[in-house]
């Protein structure tokens, strides 16, 4: 079992340095006047005043069963977006962040899995999990 520092160090990298890379890609996407701006965020676990930014928050660490006989890793993680109160557009901003952030979990090459479970009001949930095939997994791929 891994320990949540190396998925934190991962997502904080992933978060703060390929993120903006993905936010460009989608500025230069569109070209239709909406330009998103980086997250002002320099640490993962930080509160950021400056807007655009996010709030980071590990929001629980169970394991069920079948996890445990398996010995995954299981994070829940949540990023709070944070605008400008008064930006044009809210809506729009957001769901492009949304877009860029899922676009950068969808090519990332990792040990952890990232699975968006859940987008609620301004705050964006993620299931972190240690990234193992096992025989389970093995039997399935076969079987396909």
């Amino acid at each position: 079992m891994k320990s949540f520092e190396t998925a934190y160090n991962e997502l904080e990298y992933l978060f703060i340095h390929k993120v903006p890379e993905y936010i460009e890609k989608i500025n230069k996407e569109y070209n239709d006047g909406i330009i998103l701006k980086e997250f002002s965020n320099k640490k993962l676990h930080e509160e950021c005043l400056k807007r655009p930014g996010f709030k980071f928050l590990i929001e629980n660490a169970e394991y069920d069963e079948k996890d445990r006989i398996i010995e995954n890793t299981i994070f829940d993680v949540s990023f709070e977006i944070k605008l400008t109160p008064d930006t044009e557009k809210k809506i729009n901003i957001f769901w492009r962040y949304i877009e860029a952030i899922r676009r950068m979990i969808d090519e990332t090459e990792s040990e952890w899995l990232y699975q968006i479970t859940e987008i609620k009001e301004n705050t964006l949930f993620i299931r972190v999990k240690d990234y193992k095939i096992t025989n389970c997994d093995i039997l399935t791929l076969k079987e396909l």
